[in-house]
């Protein structure tokens, strides 16, 4: 996460409400380590059940979806996008949260290709209408933000920068002034209060509905096969100059003959390896299934049938590689227990998910929303 990004203030609401949180799967390079799907989901705030694939890119509602649709341009907007209960939502405000929206996607590698259509605009507009609708809601109720309470996030926000100076040029850069980040401390701090009280404290999953969910679902609980591999990277850029290229294949191609010679496979990546991550644990990698790395590497592991099988040179889009089999893990049965956190955390986001959208649509019955996008 850049520090520019982390002024931005969380649009984790908007994003449950309006299915910007949906994601495709990412893929992860053998240096940095594998990552299971359900790893995934909980570093992604997204609960997944075991087994279950990752969101499908381009279903509907989704960023994938909505690049393929024709772009609007901020010209072709009205100066006010919404009214909500009377209270304005002015173009200016859209396109910042637009901008959010986007950093967001982008870190995580899920930003659409080329300008944002109509429909991802909407989704963002709806999202800030939802907090709108919430944020009147609490104030009616006498929710809202104390000054200590905003006091820690902007403190917190603060501390993620190096020094002072920093803080207050990405506060410029962003048009900014301290106030206004405080403002909007107050109002995101005073919509989580308000959801956390009348949403999700009332959401609860029995260790029967949970256990009623992994029977039914037996064939997603499974953990699908995976390798214990090691490896060697020779790191060469894919731009890099042909002789360098050269050079760090004919050292790749050197370690591999002394490994077929008999020298240990670990000492020689402990000594040589450019991936910090494995070279200290002699190049092993965390247990790796498919479609959790690069193809190139993916598919020359997966031909290792045997433990202690060495794969050729295999070239990569971070360099050359040597790659051991150390062990095949078979495909086996998630037990209950071990399951059963991802099955909860699942069916909480899915009645939080039911529970926020009743409650939006509530507050849009008895009061009046107007949209001009």
């Amino acid at each position: 996460m850049t520090k520019k990004s982390t002024l931005f203030l969380s649009l984790s609401l908007a994003a449950l409400l309006t299915g910007l949180a949906g994601c495709a799967k990412e893929t992860t390079s053998p240096e940095e380590g594998a990552t299971t799907g359900e790893e995934q989901a909980a570093q992604e705030g997204q609960a997944q059940a075991p087994g279950s694939p990752s969101s499908t890119p381009g279903a509907p509602g989704q960023p994938g979806a909505a690049a393929q649709e024709k772009p609007i341009s901020p010209d072709q907007m009205p100066a006010v996008v919404a009214k909500v209960n009377g209270q304005e939502i002015k173009k200016e405000e859209l396109l910042r949260s637009v901008q959010e929206a986007q950093m967001q996607l982008a870190q995580s590698g899920r930003l659409p290709q080329g300008a944002p259509p109509a429909s991802f605009y909407r989704d963002v507009l709806n999202g800030m209408i939802a907090r709108s609708l919430f944020l009147q809601e609490a104030k009616a109720q006498g929710i809202q933000a104390d000054a200590k309470e905003i006091d820690q996030k902007v403190a917190e926000l603060k501390s993620r920068f190096p020094n002072p100076e920093a803080f207050q040029q990405a506060l410029a850069s962003q048009g900014l002034t301290e106030q206004a980040l405080r403002t909007q401390a107050q109002t995101q701090l005073t919509v989580e209060k308000y959801v956390q009280s009348r949403v999700f404290d009332k959401v609860s999953v029995t260790d029967q509905q949970a256990k009623t969910f992994y029977d039914q679902n037996q064939a997603r609980m499974k953990e699908p096969e995976r390798l214990r591999l090691r490896h060697i990277l020779i790191r060469v850029d894919e731009n890099a100059p042909e002789a360098d290229k050269q050079k760090a294949r004919e050292k790749a191609d050197s370690l591999l003959a002394r490994i077929k010679g008999g020298e240990d496979f670990a000492k020689l990546a402990q000594e040589n390896s450019d991936d910090p991550g494995s070279k200290a644990r002699g190049g092993e990698l965390p247990p790796m299934g498919r479609g959790e790395t690069v193809p190139p590497f993916e598919q020359a592991a997966f031909a290792l049938q045997k433990p202690n099988d060495l794969s050729g040179v295999v070239q990569s889009q971070f360099g050359y590689h040597i790659i051991q089999l150390l062990e095949r893990i078979p495909e086996s049965q998630v037990p209950f227990e071990q399951a059963k956190g991802q099955i909860v955390q699942m069916l909480r986001q899915q009645q939080a998910q039911k529970q926020l959208e009743a409650q939006v649509q509530a507050l849009k019955a008895k009061g009046k929303v107007e949209t001009y996008l």
